[in-house]
C-alpha cells in the first residue's frame, strides 16, 4: 500500500488526506484491493457510526478509490473489493435518524459503491457480482437509496436481463411494497421469468393507480406482453384499464393491449364499446385500433355484427385519412365473410368510395363489390349445385432444368374469400419450393403449356358447370391505369439494376428468405453463367418482388391479372414468406409508389456486397446484363491464348483463417489450364486445383474504391492476393472466373461420358418448405 494510503487509514489522519489527490493514479493501481480491505475493516468497527473523524476519512479515501478505478480501466480487478464493502453496508442500520432524518453513515459509501460498479452494467463479470448483493438493499427503508438501487437495476437489466430475472418474485414483491419505481425493470425482464407476474397480477394491477407516468407505461408495456401470451386472465380488469383512456400518454398501449385481446376473445369488450367509441370521438388518432376491435366484437354473433357494421359504414361519411378508410374497409369486408346480407345492405354507401384519392381504397371497394356479386349470386345458385365448393385446379409447368413448380393455382370456392387465400398458402407449403420466372426457359415438348391452353385448362371445372371467376380483378384494373408509368420506370431502372431471371423461397434453420438468380444475357460458348445461376440471398424480398411484379407487367403486350402464371407464382413466394400478411399485404405492395432512390440504392449496395458487378455488366445496345466474357469476346485471345486460361505474375498472398494475424509473402503465382501454381521459398511448387475454387472476388474497402485485392474461397480454406493495383488485379480475377467455369463444363462432359445406367434412387431437392 502507498505509504500515504496507509499513514491516512491507519492513523485515520484526515490533514493528510487531500493530499490522496496529488498521487498518480498509475502509482496507486496496485494498491486499491489493499485500500478497499482497510476501509471495510474501519467501516466494521462499532466506533465509526459516531466519529465524524472517520467517516470523513472513509469519504475521502472512497472518492479517490474510485476515481482511480475510472481512469485505470481497472473495475473488473477491483469489484470483489468494492461488493465487499457493500455488503459491509447492508449488515448496518441504512434508515434515516433523527429531527432532520439524517443519512447514516453507511447510506452514503453504499451510494458511492454503486455508482462506481453501475458505470459499468455493460460487464458480465462486474454484474454478477454486485447485483446478488445490491438486489438486498430493496428492503431498506431509505427512500432514496431505494431510488436510486431502482435506477441501477433499470440500468443493469439492458444487458442483464436473465440475471436479475432470477429475483422476480423479490422485485415484484417491492413493487407491491410501494417501491413502485422498480416497476421500470419488468418490461426488459419480463419474458425470462413470467411466471411471478402472471400470479401476482391483480395485485399489479391495483397498484396502477398510486404508481407515476412513467411506471404506468412499463407496466402497460408488460400487461402488453401477457395480452399476446395470455390475454385471458387481463379480461376480468379490462373496466379498469378503460378508466386511463383519457390519459393521452397511456391511450397507445392500453388500445394496442385491447386488440391482442379481443383478438383471442372479443365477446370480453361487448361492454365497453360506448367507451371506446367515446374515446375515438376524442382522439381521432386511434381511430385504426378501435376499428379493429369494432370488428372483433362482431364476430359474436349477428346482432352484434349489426351493430359493429352500421358503426364503421358510418364512419365510411366522417372519416377523410385515407390510411384509416383503408382499415375500416378491411374490416367491413372481414365482416362481410362472416354475414354475406350485411354487404347487400351497404353496398350503396361502400360504392361512394369508389372515385377515392386512395388507390387501396379503390381496390378495397372493388373487392367488395365483387363480393357481393358473388355472395348474390351463390344464392341464386346454391339450390341449382352445391358441389362447387372446395374446388381446386392446379397447373404444374415442369422443365428439364429445373424441378417442376406450382406456377398457378386457381380456386372457385364461393362460400368464402378468405378460404381461397388459405387454399393457395397451404399448396405452396406442400411443394418442395416456390418458385417465380421472369424468363421463359426451354421446357420438354410434353410439358409446355401456351396461354391458350392454360386460359382453356383454368376454365375447366370437373365438378360443376360455374363459369370462372372474373379477371378483371383489383391489381389488373391498377396496372391498365399506370402501365405506361411502369413500362418507363422499368425501361430506365433495367439499365442501373439488373432483374432476377428466378425466385425461389427457402427455408432456412430459423426463417424463410428469398433467394434471387441472375443470369447472363447472351450464354455464349465461354459464358461464367451458361450452366449455373449468380445466387443472392436478399435481405430486402419486399423491394425485389415489387421490381419483379412491376418488371413482369412491364413485359407484358396488356395488363396481367393476379390469375396469370406469373403474377399468381410471385404472390405464391410472398404467401410463403408473409403467411401472416397475406393477400392483403400482397396487393398493398403492388399497388404502391414504385420503389424510391433510397431503396434502389439498397439493392445496388447489395449487389455490390456480392461482388455482382465485378461479374457482369449492362450491354446498353443489347439492353441486358451479361458476364464480362460474353460481353468482351476479343480478350478470349489475351486471357485464352491456347484454348485455355492463362496468366502469370507476382503476387503478394496471406491464406488461413486468421489472415489478419498474417503477413504478406511475394511469390510467383502461373495459372495454366487446370491449375495455378506458385513457387515457395524453398525453391518447392506447390498447385491449387481450380476445380478446388468455388469464387473468387476483387476486394474494395467501399463500393466505388479501385479494387486493390482479390479473394479466393476453396472447401478448405481462403486466400488473399493482392498485386500492384488494379490493372493487374482485374486480368488475374478474370481469368480465374473463366478457369472455374471452363472446369465446370469440362467436369459436366465427363460426368455424360462416363454415365451409367443407374438404380433408381430418391430425388434431391436444395430447398424445403
Amino acid at each position: 500500500m502507498h505509504e500515504l494510503f496507509a499513514q491516512v487509514l491507519t492513523k485515520k489522519d484526515l490533514s493528510k488526506a487531500g493530499e490522496l489527490f496529488s498521487l498518480d493514479d498509475s502509482d496507486i493501481k496496485n494498491d486499491l484491493t489493499q485500500v478497499l480491505e482497510r476501509i471495510c475493516e474501519i467501516a466494521k468497527s462499532p466506533e465509526y457510526a459516531t466519529s465524524d473523524n472517520d467517516q470523513s476519512v472513509v469519504e475521502i479515501c472512497i472518492t479517490r478509490v474510485t476515481s482511480a478505478i475510472r481512469e485505470t480501466h481497472s473495475i473488473e480487478e477491483n469489484a470483489a473489493g468494492l461488493v465487499q464493502l457493500l455488503e459491509v453496508c447492508h449488515t448496518h442500520n441504512l434508515r434515516p435518524s433523527g429531527i432532520k432524518d439524517a443519512d447514516p453513515p453507511h447510506t452514503k459509501i453504499a451510494s458511492d459503491i454503486m455508482s462506481c460498479l453501475f458505470m459499468h452494467y455493460g460487464k458480465e463479470k462486474v454484474m454478477s457480482l454486485a447485483i446478488p448483493v445490491v438486489v438486498k438493499f430493496l428492503s431498506t427503508d431509505h427512500k432514496e437509496l431505494s431510488h436510486n438501487v431502482s435506477s441501477y437495476l433499470s440500468l443493469a437489466a439492458i444487458d442483464n436481463a436473465d440475471m436479475l430475472a432470477q429475483y422476480m418474485d423479490l422485485i415484484v414483491n417491492s413493487i407491491l411494497k410501494g417501491k413502485h419505481a422498480l416497476a421500470r425493470v419488468l418490461p426488459q425482464i419480463y419474458t425470462q421469468n413470467p411466471e411471478p407476474v402472471t400470479r401476482r397480477l391483480p395485485e399489479l394491477v391495483a397498484v396502477f393507480e398510486p404508481c407515476g407516468v412513467s411506471e404506468r407505461v412499463s407496466l402497460l408495456q408488460v400487461f402488453g406482453m401477457i395480452a399476446k401470451s395470455k390475454p385471458k386472465i387481463l379480461e376480468l380488469h379490462v373496466a379498469a384499464f378503460c378508466k386511463y383512456l383519457s390519459v393521452s400518454t397511456l391511450i397507445p398501449l392500453i388500445l394496442a393491449m385491447f386488440v391482442d385481446m379481443a383478438t383471442a376473445n372479443p365477446a370480453a369488450f361487448i361492454d365497453h364499446m360506448t367507451v371506446l367509441k367515446q374515446m375515438v370521438d376524442q382522439q381521432a388518432a386511434f381511430l385504426h385500433q378501435v376499428v379493429q376491435i369494432v370488428g372483433a366484437v362482431g364476430t359474436v354473433s349477428q346482432p352484434h355484427a349489426i351493430r359493429s357494421m352500421a358503426y364503421l359504414v358510418l364512419l365510411l361519411a366522417k372519416v377523410t385519412d385515407q390510411s384509416a378508410l383503408v382499415v375500416i374497409l378491411q374490416e367491413i369486408k372481414a365482416l362481410g365473410l362472416l354475414h354475406h346480407e350485411l354487404l347487400e345492405d351497404n353496398i350503396s354507401e361502400i360504392s361512394r368510395l369508389s372515385q377515392s384519392g386512395s388507390s387501396s381504397v379503390r381496390i378495397l371497394v372493388h373487392q367488395l363489390k365483387e363480393d357481393h356479386k358473388k355472395y348474390s349470386g351463390q344464392r341464386e345458385m346454391r339450390s341449382v349445385s352445391s358441389q362447387t365448393e372446395g374446388t381446386v385446379t392446379i397447373i404444374t409447368v415442369g422443365s428439364p432444368a429445373y424441378p417442376s413448380n406450382v406456377v398457378g393455382v386457381r380456386q372457385q370456392q364461393p362460400n368464402s374469400a378468405r378460404s381461397s387465400q388459405q387454399s393457395l398458402s397451404k399448396s405452396s407449403r406442400n411443394s418442395i419450393s416456390n418458385n417465380w420466372s421472369l424468363t421463359d426457359r426451354p421446357v420438354s415438348p410434353a410439358s409446355t403449356l401456351d396461354r391458350a391452353s392454360l386460359n382453356s385448362a383454368l376454365t375447366l371445372n370437373s365438378s360443376s358447370g360455374l363459369p370462372p371467376e372474373p379477371l378483371r380483378d383489383g391489381v389488373k384494373l391498377f396496372c391498365e391505369k399506370h402501365m405506361d408509368t411502369i413500362r418507363k420506370f422499368i425501361n430506365s431502372l433495367s439499365a442501373r439494376i439488373p432483374l432476377p431471371a428466378k425466385c425461389s423461397i427457402v427455408d432456412g434453420r430459423h426463417k424463410r428468405y428469398v433467394r434471387l438468380n441472375f443470369h447472363c444475357g447472351i450464354h455464349g460458348s465461354h459464358c461464367l453463367y451458361g450452366k449455373q445461376f449468380f445466387v443472392l440471398n436478399t435481405k430486402l424480398p419486399k423491394t425485389w418482388i415489387h421490381l419483379m411484379f412491376l418488371a413482369v407487367q412491364a413485359q407484358s403486350q396488356s395488363a396481367l391479372s393476379q390469375q396469370d402464371l406469373s403474377v399468381s407464382s410471385l404472390k405464391a413466394c410472398w404467401d410463403a414468406l408473409y403467411p401472416e400478411k397475406g393477400n392483403r399485404g400482397y396487393l398493398t405492395l403492388v399497388t404502391s409508389s414504385f420503389p424510391s432512390a433510397r431503396d434502389q440504392d439498397a439493392l445496388l449496395q447489395e449487389l455490390h456486397s456480392v461482388r455482382y458487378f465485378d461479374v457482369f455488366e449492362f450491354n446498353a445496345p443489347k439492353k441486358y446484363w451479361a458476364c464480362f466474357m460474353c460481353n468482351h469476346p476479343e480478350k478470349l485471345s489475351q486471357l485464352m491464348p491456347d484454348g485455355s486460361p492463362v496468366i502469370a505474375g507476382q503476387l503478394k498472398e496471406k491464406k488461413g483463417r486468421w489472415k489478419f494475424l498474417k503477413r504478406w509473402k511475394t511469390r510467383y503465382f502461373t495459372l495454366s489450364g487446370s491449375q495455378i501454381t506458385y513457387s515457395k521459398s524453398d525453391s518447392s511448387k506447390e498447385t491449387l486445383p481450380v476445380r478446388e475454387i468455388q469464387s473468387v472476388k476483387a476486394v474494395r474497402k467501399g463500393i466505388r474504391d479501385i479494387p486493390k485485392a482479390f479473394e479466393i474461397f476453396t472447401t478448405d480454406q481462403n486466400y488473399v492476393f493482392k498485386a500492384k493495383g488494379q490493372q493487374d488485379i482485374e486480368p488475374w480475377v478474370q481469368c480465374i472466373h473463366l478457369a472455374v467455369a471452363k472446369a465446370q463444363t469440362e467436369a459436366e462432359q465427363n460426368i455424360v461420358e462416363n454415365a451409367v445406367i443407374p438404380r433408381p434412387r430418391p430425388t434431391v431437392r436444395d430447398t424445403k418448405l
